[in-house]
């Protein structure tokens, strides 16, 4: 793509330069702040919601997260309005959208319309770079990281000709259409690997390699035949529970220089864990009597936002109070025992939804009926999960890989776009 005859250096710091015959203006010049609300009328209009996908509706029905005692106060949100988010602004994933949709949104954003000179759409596009290296940081005030109206409003705009904010936008739109749909093809992909390798894991753990081997009822419905040489075995009969502490926060001296792997439910990985993200010191070893749990032992989380999600210690660990620990197993393999708890996590997120916060017990854990093959043919069905899932597993990596450099090629194309580093031509 061709470049620009000169440049000059940006009214906005963070885009460096812009060509050189784009004129400098402000931002209160080109866009008019709208705040109409929507009062006693909100029944009428579909609630909204800014994302990092964009504006969206909201399903207030599904009784999801939080709202208000009344939308009363919520803004009336028109198509091609401007919404920004100037408040938590490093913390917010995305403070900036362009709403193609009627409805409202929570009255502490700000919406803008633009002047006919200049497309909306240019503007969204330029303040999705600015948001992209959080740009405005210079102008934040006070502990929530505010831009406060005036100042936003102040702010220095370079606006190209029409025609050419046009031509940005049909050429930006085109682009980020096909690498949009390059990325959701992938992350299909990936849904796809994954349901490939829980149906995999579901299959052996339950049935084995034989395919023609005969099968009996287990005597559980959500397990249904198994082999007919297997057994089917309590969890607490082929394993030990147990289950961790957490030191108190506020001692120093149980944190501070620790060197003891301490488990917490963010480190389950549906893997094999070697390092934690915590460390506790022999202190508080000592002190709160936390019990430390063997290589090979399996942890699974109990309730929390991770409930369901296990890990296979890689090294002598101790853990939280969130966790269950299956430990010193008799007559079974580990990791036969992790693969049956992976495959059954369905089942333990059934067990655990009460209504409120979702919560499994030692007792969920420990009731789990295992399909129990001899260990010959465990160590078999283990060794061909770890080749088979580990061949998933990489191509997974390589897709989520792929998905990075779509999102990265897809910012530094409108960064190099919308701040003129490349011409857009009509050909384009």
């Amino acid at each position: 793509m061709e470049r620009y005859d000169s440049y000059r250096p940006s009214e906005i710091p963070c885009l460096l330069s812009v060509p050189s015959h784009w004129k400098p203006s402000k931002f209160k010049f080109h866009h008019f702040e709208e705040d109409d609300t929507v009062g006693e009328y909100s029944d009428e209009y579909p609630l909204l919601s800014l994302t990092k996908e964009g504006v969206v509706f909201r399903d207030v029905e599904s009784g999801k997260g939080k709202f208000p005692a009344s939308f009363e106060n919520y803004k009336v949100v028109h198509p091609d309005r401007l919404i920004f988010c100037l408040f938590d602004i490093d913390e917010t994933p995305r403070t900036i959208g362009l709403s193609n949709h009627f409805g409202m949104i929570t009255g502490a954003y700000k919406l803008f319309r633009t002047t006919p000179d200049l497309n909306p759409k240019f503007s969204f596009y330029t303040f999705l770079v600015i948001d992209n290296v959080k740009g405005l940081k210079p102008y934040y005030t006070g502990l929530r990281k505010v831009v406060r109206p005036e100042t936003f409003k102040s702010l220095e705009f370079t606006l190209p000709p029409l025609h050419e904010q046009e031509q940005i936008v049909a050429y930006l739109d085109r682009k980020t259409t096909l690498i949009d749909s390059l990325t959701e093809k992938t992350v299909r992909k990936i849904e796809l690997l994954k349901e490939k390798r829980t149906s995999l894991i579901n299959e052996v753990v339950t049935k084995g390699l034989n395919p023609d081997v005969e099968m009996k009822e287990s005597g559980v419905e959500w397990i249904g035949e198994i082999p007919s040489h297997w057994s089917l075995k309590r969890l607490s009969w082929v394993a030990s529970t147990g289950s961790g502490t957490t030191p108190k926060s506020s001692n120093d001296s149980y944190y501070s220089g620790g060197t003891i792997n301490w488990l917490i439910t963010g480190d389950l990985n549906d893997d094999v864990v070697l390092d934690t993200s915590k460390k506790i010191t022999p202190k508080a070893l000592e002190e709160c009597r936390l019990n430390t749990y063997p290589m090979g032992s399996i942890v699974v989380a109990m309730y929390g936002a991770t409930i369901g999600k296990l890990c296979q210690l890689g090294v002598e660990t101790t853990v939280n109070q969130a966790c269950c620990v299956l430990s010193s197993f008799k007559g079974i393999l580990p990791k036969q025992v992790f693969y049956r708890i992976l495959s059954s996590r369905d089942y333990l997120l059934f067990l655990g939804d009460g209504g409120g916060q979702p919560n499994i017990s030692q007792e969920d854990v420990r009731s789990l009926q295992i399909p129990t093959p001899p260990l010959l043919e465990q160590e078999q069905i283990v060794e061909f999960l770890d080749e088979q899932t580990s061949i998933i597993d990489s191509t997974i990596t390589t897709e989520e890989k792929r998905i990075e450099l779509l999102k990265e090629y897809r910012q530094s194309l409108i960064s190099e776009v919308v701040t003129g580093k490349v011409k857009v031509t009509r050909d384009e």
